[in-house]
């Protein structure tokens, strides 16, 4: 998409999806076996994955990385526009946000196919 569209690539990992630490690339039936009934949804709110992040820490991470997005895009009033390639959990989360609901890691998903476009126009609001 950059090269089509020109523009400047800026990573992030702060973007990535949940850090699900030593379950991260196993296959589902040995992560089953080692660890039986560890899902997203099943941990507490504080409880972290194995080596990885928690419900709670994976939404600061994102929240932040988003109002810190939202306050640059203001401090630079020429930015029309600005794309976000990420994950469905952080467009989630990002939903959440954008619309004042309160988001737990056991919320259903609002609906967004893959490799979709989102679109919403709450973007300067959602810092204030």
């Amino acid at each position: 998409m950059a090269g089509k569209l020109a523009l400047e690539i800026e990573q992030s990992i702060d973007w990535r999806e949940t850090n699900n630490g030593v379950l991260a690339g196993m296959p589902n039936e040995a992560a089953g076996k080692l660890y039986p009934g560890l899902y997203f949804s099943s941990l507490q709110w504080d409880q972290r994955y194995p080596d990885g992040e928690s419900p709670k820490e994976n939404f600061t991470r994102v929240e932040e990385a988003f109002q810190q997005l939202c306050a640059a895009s203001i401090a630079q009033s020429d930015i029309e526009n600005i794309l976000v390639v990420t994950h469905g959990g952080v467009i989630n989360i990002i939903y959440h946000i954008l619309k004042r609901l309160a988001w737990s890691n056991t919320n259903k998903f609002f609906p967004a196919d893959n490799t979709s476009l989102q679109y919403d126009g709450y973007i300067k609001s959602a810092s204030t």
